[in-house]
């Protein structure tokens, strides 16, 4: 069975908040995560959303899609997709990665339940400080057909087969809010989670920063059952990249301070 891994990317490795934010360093890491499957019957598939240098990889296994403009998450992972050929669809944002094992992993978890078309697992988060733990996805065969927000939903912990796609669709391409409100409009179940405490009948956004991801993952599963998997395979990292504690760089909060004077970089 062939797999298309989707990443939608974007990078500048001129900009000083790179310093603080290495967007182009972690995209290094992911991309070698992908070089290193056990499972060799893939394909990558990156929509480049005008990252500087543009992303050029030496390999045969990789389609990458230069966007003509910087269009943003949603668009870049439609063009992604629609360039994919794959039957299974995965995700891999391009600050985290793979286990080695990820589509060996799943390849054999198809293998022992043909009946499922949709199967999810948990992450192994990296904080700033190296520690690790594993945040758990939701176990949809305990959930149930009942709504949930979003939280522990995030790309990569889950899998479809493409005719799940054909069936469901892409998400619109919409700006941040205006896929909030389109979101509410078609599953008005999910107003009780996201509804602003302050009288004005707003709503906060799906997730951070889009929620694109959970968005998905609910669309799908109100048609289909998913399976599952107790383990963490797919690895979330500090967007601020990483710091022992006892550094003398290191910050409480480096979301809010950087760590490096970019006027020195």
């Amino acid at each position: 069975m062939k797999f298309s891994i989707i990443t939608p990317v974007t990078y500048d490795k001129d900009n000083a908040d790179e310093l603080r934010m290495p967007r182009y360093k972690m995209f290094r890491r992911c991309a070698l995560s992908v070089d290193a499957q056990t499972y060799g019957d893939f394909e990558w598939v990156i929509a480049d959303d005008m990252c500087n240098p543009p992303v050029e990889l030496q390999n045969n296994f990789t389609k990458v899609i230069r966007l003509p403009e910087k269009s943003g998450r949603i668009i870049a992972t439609n063009a992604a997709l629609k360039e994919s050929t794959g039957e299974w669809l995965c995700f891999l944002d391009a600050d985290d990665e793979y286990a080695n094992c990820y589509l060996e992993a799943l390849a054999d978890a198809i293998r022992l339940h043909p009946e499922h078309k949709v199967f999810n697992m948990n992450h192994l988060m990296f904080d700033y400080d190296y520690k690790t733990w594993t945040r758990k996805f939701i176990n949809m065969e305990v959930q149930g057909d009942k709504p949930f927000p979003s939280g522990t939903i995030g790309m990569g912990a889950f899998i479809f087969h493409r005719s799940v796609l054909e069936d469901v669709g892409m998400l619109p391409e919409l700006g941040l809010w205006e896929l909030t409100d389109w979101a509410m409009e078609k599953y008005p179940e999910l107003k009780p989670f996201y509804a602003k405490n302050d009288g004005s009948g707003n709503y906060n956004s799906l997730g951070n920063p889009w929620g694109n991801d959970f968005l998905m993952f609910y669309m799908i599963t109100r048609k289909y059952p998913s399976k599952y998997l107790d383990t963490a395979l797919y690895y979330v990292h500090s967007r601020w990249g990483h710091r022992w504690p006892d550094d003398p760089d290191y910050v409480v909060d480096p979301g809010k301070q950087p760590r490096w004077d970019p006027g020195n970089g």
